[in-house]
């Protein structure tokens, strides 16, 4: 309660004396008196009238005007007292409205002492207020010095007993009887003193701007306080904090001389702009104490912009108010400062950072939108070629700042990025950089979201390159033609084209857009506006693991993959063309930043070979050769097992091997064995079982036992061993998926070697015990040895698909194993102990002998089908009934 200091000893409100804080002036005889003690919230506050006076009253926006000298009797009323300490006392009160059930609020008359000082005489010895006539008034103790008070000023001409003059009445512009566009833009920029009038809520202040006296309803700029809303009836519905908010402003600004910057119109045609006390600015204060947030739409307005949002962050830290709820963020312990490399710009707005040897990582601009590469192709790629000069193979310090989690795909999946701040060359801002040359644009983020600790310097970079039409603001495309794409299998031939002019150009400029393997990559040519798939000359690179995770690599590819990427992705380096092959691929050197040949590097590493008959052709020949002598020398990687000795003895043997291959064997020294046949391809092609092998029922007992049809369906890559349900059956067997086509995938199965199309429903994850490294597929491909026979869609192949399935189908027969080749067996087929069916199949007429010059081992095979060949052409059989079909 206001503070009373004595106590009368009559009974009565009259009696007492209080002490308070003037916190508004009405009009020339009426304060808002509030308590002194606003630890504890708002203070109660009283509206007191001075008893036995009157003032001019002012107008309002009914359309009453003010009194003469309305506004210079509250002005000096104002001047004096506000914010002042004071004593008062209340002397009476009366309904606004008359006394009843209709009465309106309780006004109350009394005195109020300022310094000791009462405020009636002091308005009344200036002149800007009269004594009320009224017998009552005429009664108090300090009339008689009221009045002489009051007769010295009309002696003297002061106040209202002045000259009335046109500037005695005020022309009030109120609020929609003006183009406050208009206004707006004739002040924008320049502080306008102003008087504040009303304190909606804590962010939203009317004033009047002076001396002009157009009343105005400013949004301040950059924060927003919890609001309140008065409803139909008249109350208030008020957000938590609001009304604290609201008497933090009211409390040091109502009808306080401010300075107010206009800005612009909300899209409600609501001014926003910024109001200034001599003491300093009130949003930042209301930012300190957890009263207000900061908002990014308004935010670019302000000149303190980032101290309200250090102010804002310090208020979340201790949770204050509006903050008491708030839970930081759990980033992780990876969130410090880091100083690393760059290695790949993956897109106009992220890149992928490696720390001395710590694993890479990837980072994400804070707070910045780059085009997307599906909407705005070009500039994507301008955005992306800028974070490219500025930042490849540089020492980058980056400051995370904060987490998003994103969905990828149609699935649900979602993915976590980190986002930070990128500096480089000392104290230059990639977002920043970027977004100054229109190539990206300021995310803007919902309230809660956490954003880039330079946000307002990156709006303001912004609003630069929208008003300067940069980039993406400018309405049209970059002016780079779009390049020529020499990769495409297509434009082989017309990569041979380009080979002289390239040739001429000597070492030229490249960017390195792919790197493939060690020594395959995907260059740019900017001169010419070139994509050329390019090799280095005269060596090979061991093979890297594929990026799907498909294939294994081979020994060191994966190392000399990196040892490239490390040094070559993304950069600009030199090449210089030699020549190209007939797949379209340039051959040449690629020379590294400090100037080395990449193929000397990688040889003298151990990471490549030499093809020796192309890098003899090289201009740098010698250097390849020697560079490879030394890893040799050394041991190293490809070579660490590299005996010189060993090397000339193998080269001797398989020179030996293949001057004088090995005679064929004796049929008695082949191998023989009963199979029983499972699928037939074409009259020459089948699966088989060996007929004593027990594996593959104890195998599907295994598979029938695991109760697969309860697992998680399967979306498995091409080449992938699984369990697939068959569909003629509906059980379980082995299969190894050949492709996909949409949802189905064709199988084939593994152990009988037919296949299947199902969809991943009918599939499921092979348990490893069961995989074809523990148990070897157990139908095994097999050819006849020396034949070649028709489709099976065509008559003649469907006629011996029939003989072939006659003589072998559903029965044991003996397969005699005379040639392989990887893991397909060339067989004779015999039925019983002396029909050879290769041959049976031949004198039929069914069969012909292969025309290709047969493998040693398979000569006197072939040898003798023809013989039998012979046959059938003499007696018209089969495929011979038209004669020589040859001829």
């Amino acid at each position: 309660h206001v503070g009373r200091t004595r106590r009368a000893h009559r009974s009565s409100i009259m009696a007492n004396t209080y002490h308070g804080v003037v916190k508004g002036v009405q009009s020339g005889d009426t304060l808002l008196i509030m308590g002194a003690d606003a630890s504890k919230g708002p203070p109660p506050e009283k509206l007191l009238s001075l008893a036995g006076v009157v003032a001019p009253r002012l107008g309002n926006r009914n359309g009453t005007p003010d009194a003469p000298f309305a506004w210079a009797s509250r002005e000096f009323l104002r001047t004096a007292a506000i914010g002042r300490q004071v004593s008062f006392t209340i002397e009476s009160a009366s309904p606004q409205n008359g006394a009843g059930p209709g009465a309106g609020p309780v006004r109350e008359f009394g005195s109020v002492l300022l310094d000791g000082l009462s405020l009636s005489a002091l308005i009344i010895e200036a002149g800007w207020a009269k004594l009320k006539p009224g017998a009552n008034d005429q009664q108090r103790p300090e009339y008689e010095e009221l009045s002489r008070l009051a007769q010295l000023a009309q002696e003297q001409g002061r106040g209202l007993y002045g000259p009335e003059s046109a500037g005695a009445v005020r022309d009030v512009k109120w609020a929609g009887t003006f183009d406050a566009a208009e206004l707006v833009e004739r002040c924008k920029g320049v502080l306008q003193p102003a008087v504040v009038e009303q304190v909606p809520s804590g962010s939203i202040m009317r004033v009047i701007l002076l001396p002009g006296f157009e009343q105005v309803t400013v949004i301040c700029a950059g924060i927003q306080a919890p609001s309140i809303r008065r409803q139909p009836d008249g109350t208030e519905q008020a957000e938590p904090f609001s009304r604290e908010a609201r008497f933090f402003v009211e409390s040091r600004l109502l009808h306080r001389d401010v300075q107010v910057k206009l800005d612009k119109l909300d899209k409600n045609g609501a001014v926003v702009g910024t109001v200034i006390h001599p003491q300093g600015s009130m949003s930042l204060e209301l930012a300190k104490v957890g009263l207000a947030r900061v908002v990014d739409w308004s935010s670019m307005f302000c000149d303190n912009a980032p101290q309200m949002r250090a102010a804002e962050r310090a208020a979340k830290e201790k949770r204050l108010r509006i903050w008491k709820d708030y839970v930081p963020p759990n980033h992780g312990n990876d969130m410090g400062e880091v100083q690393a490399k760059v290695i790949e710009i993956v897109s106009g707005d992220t890149i992928v950072v490696v720390d001395g040897t710590g694993p890479e990582r990837r980072f994400s601009l804070s707070s910045v939108r780059a085009p997307k590469l599906k909407e705005q192709p070009e500039w994507a790629n301008e955005a992306k070629e800028l974070l490219r000069k500025n930042l490849i193979g540089k020492k980058v310090k980056i400051a995370p700042e904060y987490r998003r989690r994103f969905e990828q795909g149609d699935k649900g999946e979602t993915v976590e990025r980190l986002f930070g701040t990128v500096v480089y060359n000392g104290d230059k801002n990639a977002a920043q950089t970027l977004i100054a040359e229109g190539l990206a644009t300021v995310a803007r983020h919902n309230q809660s979201d956490e954003r880039s600790l330079h946000y307002d310097d990156l709006l303001e970079t912004e609003a630069a390159a929208i008003s300067g039409k940069k980039g993406i603001h400018s309405g049209a495309n970059p002016a780079r033609s779009n390049f020529i794409d020499l990769t495409d299998p297509k434009a082989r031939e017309r990569a041979k084209q380009f080979l002289s002019t390239l040739q001429r150009h000597g070492k030229a400029r490249a960017i390195v857009q792919y790197v493939v393997n060690g020594a395959r990559f995907k260059l740019m040519i900017p001169k010419d506006n070139l994509l050329i798939g390019f090799a280095c000359v005269g060596m090979r690179c061991p093979q890297c693991a594929r990026r799907d995770g498909t294939g294994d690599g081979e020994p060191y590819g994966d190392e000399a993959h990196a040892f490239t990427r490390s040094q070559c992705f993304q950069r600009e380096l030199e090449v210089e063309i030699e020549s190209v092959d007939k797949a379209g691929c340039f051959m040449g050197s690629l020379y590294l930043p400090d100037k080395r040949n990449l193929g000397v590097a990688l040889l003298e590493a151990g990471l490549a070979s030499r093809i020796p008959p192309a890098a003899d052709r090289s201009t740098y020949g010698e250097s390849l050769w020697k560079a490879e002598e030394l890893a040799k020398k050394e041991g190293r990687k490809i070579w660490e097992n590299y005996n010189e000795e060993q090397e000339i003895a193998e080269k001797a043997a398989a020179a030996a091997a293949a001057a004088n291959e090995a005679a064929p064997l004796a049929d008695s020294q082949k191998q023989h064995v009963q199979i029983t046949l499972t699928e037939i391809l074409d009259g020459a092609h089948f699966y088989a079982h060996v007929t004593a092998d027990q594996k593959l029922s104890s195998l599907q007992q295994q598979l029938a036992s695991m109760h697969l049809a309860n697992g998680a369906p399967l979306e498995p890559r091409a080449g992938q061993i699984v369990a697939a349900k068959f569909t003629q059956d509906d059980d379980w067997y082995r299969a190894k998926v050949v492709k996909k086509e949409k949802d189905e995938y064709t199988v084939l199965f593994v152990d009988y070697g037919n296949t299947d199309v199902v969809g991943k429903d009918r599939l499921r994850a092979l348990d490893p015990t069961l995989g074809p490294g523990v148990i070897s597929p157990q139908a095994i491909e097999c050819r006849l040895a020396g034949l070649t026979v028709a489709e099976p869609n065509d008559d003649d192949g469907q006629e011996v698909v029939m003989a072939l399935a006659t003589a072998a189908w559903g029965k044991p027969v003996l397969a005699r194993v005379e040639h392989r080749q990887g893991d397909v067996l060339f067989v004779s087929l015999f039925d019983g102990a002396q029909t050879n069916i290769n041959e049976q199949l031949v004198s039929t007429g069914l069969a012909r002998v292969q025309k290709e010059v047969p493998p040693k081992t398979l000569s006197l095979v072939v040898n003798e089908l023809r013989v039998k060949e012979g046959e059938a052409k003499a007696s018209r059989a089969g495929m011979w009934r038209d004669g020589d079909i040859d001829e």
